[in-house]
């Protein structure tokens, strides 16, 4: 199977998530929460076809675009990350060394309730400042740093397309090219979030693990599983007299489909996944479509 020409997921990772306001539909207080119910850890972004098999070197455009909404479609938000990715030829313990940036744009909407709002602008952007990249024979090894910068618009008591917090993601991934065209692919991430400044509101740590076991039709086009599963580790802390969220829980799955056409002698490597929510626990549950696009400058 052609490395070069697998969708090489990016690192996205990651990617800022919207806390809408219908996720205050909240029913107990608790010390397992995150603030206003969010969370930047994006189901969709992570697991996904050859998630963990990078090109030697080079640079590249890694476009990620997701629309979510909750199944009653009252809120729901697009976001787009235009991401750039620069695989080096520098070895470091074995591995190639990278890094990238995705900035991002985000529209939201909110119309439950009495709500009637939307907004549109800069979202959060995504940083990668390091990773290392293994490859054996049957077996490929991704290790990174996902950043979150608080660079998206956020007002205290708004409709909001940001948290005003930095995350740093701790990920590992990776993919298991198995007999008869098939692949396992698995990403292991833990969040630690800081102090969100506006309100004093400190998230707890997160924990999140995507999945997608492919098949190849041929090497320019696969089907696959995908899902995932997220928690929230440890407490929030925030003063006295704030509200402390309802601990959050949820995991997901639905297909997924990757085509690598040769447009202009460049393989331009295209997925896209329907992710379900279910057994959501702490706010409403979602509906995912993600698509991405990947290819050489």
């Amino acid at each position: 199977m052609n490395n070069k020409i697998l969708n090489f997921h990016m690192l996205g990772g990651l990617l800022p998530k919207l806390s809408c306001a219908c996720m205050g539909l909240l029913l107990m207080q608790s010390v397992m929460a995150t603030e206003g119910g969010g969370s930047n850890y994006l189901p969709g972004f992570y697991g996904d076809f050859a998630v963990a098999v990078l090109p030697d070197k080079g640079t590249f455009f890694n476009n990620f675009f997701a629309t979510y909404a909750d199944t009653s479609g009252k809120t729901g938000s697009v976001l787009e990350m235009p991401g750039i990715i620069h695989v080096t030829e520098w070895d470091i313990l074995g591995g190639h060394y990278l890094l990238g940036v995705y900035p991002g744009v985000m529209g939201a909407w909110d119309n439950s309730g009495t709500n009637n709002v939307g907004r549109f602008g800069l979202a959060d952007f995504y940083l990668v400042p390091f990773g290392l990249n293994w490859k054996w024979t049957d077996v490929t090894v991704l290790v990174f740093e996902g950043i979150v910068a608080p660079t998206g618009y956020y007002q205290k008591g708004e409709l909001n397309l940001a948290r005003n917090i930095w995350t740093f993601d701790h990920l590992a991934e990776l993919t298991w090219n198995l007999p008869g065209h098939n692949e396992l692919n698995l990403v292991f991430g833990y969040m630690n979030n800081l102090v969100n400044h506006s309100t004093d509101y400190k998230s707890g740590d997160e924990f999140h693990f995507d999945y997608t076991v492919a098949h190849y039709l041929h090497d320019h086009f696969a089907i696959g599983v995908t899902g995932s599963y997220y928690r929230q580790m440890t407490a929030d802390s925030a003063p006295a007299d704030t509200y402390l969220y309802p601990r959050i829980e949820a995991s997901t799955i639905g297909p997924a489909l990757m085509y690598t056409p040769v447009w202009g002698g460049r393989d331009v490597t295209m997925s896209v996944k329907w992710l379900h929510e279910f057994e959501v626990v702490g706010r409403p549950a979602f509906d995912y479509w993600v698509w991405r696009v990947f290819v050489e400058f």
